[in-house]
């Protein structure tokens, strides 16, 4: 077990020392450190916030409080067949629907308050993620604490923790981060 837990923080801190975690921890109030599973995941690091949405509106009020322009499809678009092939680019080309809307692209990379975020929206759940080259950066913690003071006055609820499990800095898994 000791191996384990010991294999376990040798990866958390592999990029960040625990001391540099903690400090962002107390510095962010929504956004939280995501580690990366790492692998053959082909996924980053990156500093996330999630909040709940009830229904069109929520999400459309959501964005254009941010500054964010949703595309929305007056029809809708053209989707991949189940069980049909396409070429790289052809399947690139259809657009990604967020799901339970009538034809709302996914925000996907916009930009808010002139700073790069991926935005990401499942039925009733909003996602913004910060750091975009596999390793969060102080600069990106910059980035998330303005971001944060543009969040201040969102009527959502924050989703806590945004991801539910220890690769997440969060209150529920390590607690003593945040006091």
């Amino acid at each position: 077990m000791d191996t384990y837990v010991d294999r376990w923080q040798q990866y958390l801190f592999e990029a960040h020392p625990e001391a540099t975690l903690r400090n962002w921890a107390r510095r962010l109030q929504k956004f939280r450190f995501f580690r990366a599973y790492g692998g053959h995941a082909n996924d980053g690091d990156s500093l996330d916030v999630c909040y709940a949405y009830q229904d069109t509106g929520e999400l459309q009020e959501f964005f254009a409080h941010l500054g964010v322009k949703l595309v929305m499809h007056e029809t809708q678009p053209p989707q991949p067949e189940p069980d049909v092939s396409y070429p790289g680019d052809v399947y690139a080309a259809f657009p990604s629907l967020i799901p339970g809307t009538r034809w709302i692209e996914q925000p996907r990379y916009c930009v808010i308050d002139g700073h790069k975020v991926f935005a990401w929206c499942e039925v009733g759940k909003i996602r913004l993620s910060i750091g975009m080259n596999y390793e969060v950066t102080p600069s990106d913690v910059t980035v998330a604490e303005a971001i944060e003071r543009l969040l201040e006055n969102v009527s959502l609820t924050v989703i806590e923790p945004p991801i539910d499990n220890r690769n997440c800095i969060c209150p529920k898994f390590y607690p003593g981060y945040f006091s």
